[in-house]
């Protein structure tokens, strides 16, 4: 699901709404804060086309081509419409707003957690009298994908090396994103959810990452993109999701992680990476009823047809 836009009067934007469900388009509105509706579109693969037409009718929201008659206008997008837009606009919540600006009001404890662990542990580890404590730390010291230490009940290894980063940088660039994300997860689900969701990220990542190369490797990274995984599909297919995450983010990480897995950025954990993002997709689409949701557009699409 992805916002494509504003519409300042209602009744415009219900039109503009009927108009693009005539178009075999799935979309919604949302009442801002401010003022105007927030025009939402379910479907991936109608957003540029979608977008488009909200241009044109920006430009020109009288042209006769954006009137649809009544008895022509589908039986879901009027539902939509119904359940979508409450009479009483100072129960609408934007997200946006619950998360940055109302931040003190909605703590997140076991986000700040993680990233105030993660920042002593980081700086410890540059001391060399703490050196021995710091190697329990790390997944194991031995090469090999033997699991020596976890055998012996060290269980903690599955976990810790997230809180291990290379240096200032990066341990600046996972923090950030883990508070954008993480945050806005806890926000949405409770502190229970995103500790559990973390701890799960990290135990898989990280096997993965010593199964394939071994112990040398320390970050949050797999779960930052378990989260940026987990976040994207659930603003495509949670109705009424208020989770917030731009096309151009993800775009971002996704060239990211593209240029780490080619070499272009050497160094890099890429196994945690890609089995954090299939983890996170995996997890939102199973959360967000994935599944219901493409049986219901399927639905969708025949009674227009």
């Amino acid at each position: 699901m992805r916002h494509i836009g504003t519409i300042a009067e209602q009744k415009q934007a219900e039109r503009f709404v009927h108009f693009l469900a005539s178009q075999h388009i799935e979309a919604e509105l949302r009442p801002l804060q401010e003022t105007g509706h927030a025009v939402w579109v379910f479907d991936e693969e109608h957003v540029a086309t979608a977008r488009q037409q909200l241009e044109t009718f920006l430009t020109r929201p009288d042209d006769p081509q954006f009137d649809v008659p009544e008895e022509r206008q589908p039986h879901v997008a009027r539902r939509f419409l119904q359940h979508r837009l409450p009479a009483d606009r100072s129960q609408y919540i934007d997200v946006r707003t619950e998360i940055f600006q109302r931040r003190h009001l909605l703590p997140v404890p076991v986000t700040c957690l993680f990233i105030g662990v993660s920042v002593v542990v980081t700086l410890l580890a540059h001391v060399p009298a703490l050196a021995p404590v710091i190697s329990k730390l790390y997944f194991s010291v031995h090469f090999g994908t033997a699991f020596p230490e976890i055998r012996t009940g060290e269980v903690w290894r599955l976990v810790t090396p997230i809180f291990l980063h290379g240096g200032l940088l990066h341990l600046l660039f996972n923090m950030l994103w883990l508070y954008q994300l993480g945050g806005q997860i806890e926000t949405q689900e409770s502190s229970r959810y995103i500790a559990i969701m973390v701890l799960v990220f990290a135990s898989i990542c990280n096997t993965a990452q010593y199964i394939v190369s071994g112990p040398l490797f320390v970050g949050m990274s797999g779960v930052v993109y378990g989260l940026l995984g987990y976040i994207w599909i659930m603003t495509r297919f949670q109705v009424g999701t208020r989770y917030v995450l731009s096309e151009q983010t993800v775009m971002v990480m996704l060239l990211w992680l593209g240029l780490c897995l080619v070499g272009i950025i050497p160094h890099v954990a890429n196994t945690e990476h890609v089995v954090g993002m299939l983890l996170g997709v995996a997890w939102g689409f199973v959360r967000s009823g994935g599944w219901g949701q493409i049986r219901r557009r399927r639905r969708w699409y025949k009674q227009l047809s």
